[in-house]
């Protein structure tokens, strides 16, 4: 009997006792929010920014024309207008052109009235000459004749100064004979400048017809009118100077987007081509766009002289672009998934605390929370891989 009565002494006893521990159980987790560790596919992004512009884009700059560096816009279409094929985009400034070709056309007209009153000239002498000759000629056979007939009844004296007179004419038909041959020489070579000279200025006159036509850009294609931008960044606009192989306008195919981006040099490993990638752009934020990255830049660069961050370029496509909403130019934020098919162990990154540089969590027990040390593998925005440490379904205190 006195053991039954002690029994139910300690039995009563432990009925109190139980309650306390799952007291002390409750006051020691405080009530805390749990989360626990599960198995899956780490969701990883990078996130930067880049500009759309067109795959397919015709870039229309001042013409290459001879002596001429600088350009002023007279005139542009509106930006942002449909034009058709042949319409005129831009007139740039001809004045310079044209003044120029006055000179040389009234330098091509005078050669040209030089060259007919030149050969006029040199006809009149050469025919002048020709006569000369027929002249000098005919004045040689009589002489010769003179000399051939004189006999014995002509006295010596006489009969040498005929012999004289015959080779003086003889000499005279040769020297104006001469005289003809250096003539029509010098006639053809003076011809030959001026035609040299008319060919030369022809050539110029027609180079400033051409060049002035091409100052006046036609569109090669329908299309959207963008213009270009200055070396200062800013959009070309009428009255405005440009310089060779600047581009004053383009049209883009629209058909054809894409979006050009800047990755830091810190993150070039975790990208390749191929990932896939979405996009928001800035003006519409709301919309999702999806790509995939189809080129990456082979060099890195300075991002600009007053940001020494080292960056390279990469090219990503866009799928089923909206050719009513996009524009070259627009800027985006674009996230890179660089996710792995790989399941992990995954908790949440707000369950990570760090101490001198050791990453652990706190679990909950009877008696209260313990730290666990853990070691972390890649990081996402939300998640966390959990290389060892921890095992799935263990739970973790939040925050």
């Amino acid at each position: 009997m006195m053991f039954s009565k002690m029994g139910n002494k300690g039995h009563t006893r432990l009925k109190l006792l139980v309650p306390t521990v799952t007291l002390l159980l409750l006051s020691g987790c405080g009530g805390a929010a749990v989360t626990s560790v599960e198995r899956g596919v780490l969701s990883q992004s990078i996130d930067v920014t880049g500009e759309l512009v067109s795959a397919d884009t015709i870039s229309m700059m001042p013409p290459a024309l001879r002596r001429v560096w600088q350009y002023q816009v007279k005139q542009l279409a509106p930006e942002g207008s449909e034009v058709n094929q042949g319409d005129m985009v831009a007139q740039l400034d001809t004045s310079e052109q044209t003044q120029r070709l006055s000179v040389k056309t009234a330098k091509l007209e005078a050669t040209t009235q030089d060259i007919e009153t030149s050969k006029l000239r040199n006809a009149k002498r050469l025919e002048e000459l020709r006569l000369e000759l027929a002249e000098a000629r005919m004045n040689f056979e009589k002489a010769q004749r003179k000399f051939k007939l004189s006999d014995d009844t002509v006295a010596a004296i006489d009969k040498i100064k005929y012999e004289k007179d015959a080779e003086i004419a003889k000499d005279r038909v040769v020297l104006t004979e001469q005289k003809l041959d250096l003539e029509a020489q010098s006639a053809r070579q003076r011809e030959a400048m001026l035609m040299g000279d008319q060919q030369k200025f022809a050539s110029e006159v027609d180079a400033l017809k051409r060049g002035i036509a091409s100052l006046t850009l036609i569109a090669p294609r329908a299309g959207m009118v963008v213009y270009g931008n200055d070396t200062q960044g800013n959009k070309i606009k009428e009255g405005q100077s440009v310089f060779m192989g600047d581009t004053v306008l383009s049209i883009p195919d629209l058909n054809n987007m894409q979006v050009n981006m800047t990755i830091p040099e810190v993150e070039a490993r975790r990208v390749k081509l191929g990932q896939v990638l979405k996009i928001r752009l800035d003006a519409n934020p709301d919309r999702l766009f999806s790509g995939k990255i189809i080129e990456l830049g082979a060099v890195f660069r300075n991002k600009n002289q007053d940001i020494p961050l080292v960056i390279f370029d990469a090219v990503a496509s866009i799928d089923e672009a909206d050719t009513e909403l996009m524009r070259p130019g627009m800027t985006a934020k674009i996230s890179i998934d660089i996710a792995n098919d790989k399941e992990q162990l995954l908790l949440s990154l707000d369950a990570v605390h760090y101490d001198a540089g050791q990453a652990y969590v706190l679990t909950p027990g009877l008696f209260g929370e313990s730290k666990q040390r853990v070691t972390l593998g890649a990081i996402g925005k939300e998640l966390v891989s959990i290389t060892s440490g921890l095992e799935v379904g263990q739970e973790v205190l939040l925050p």
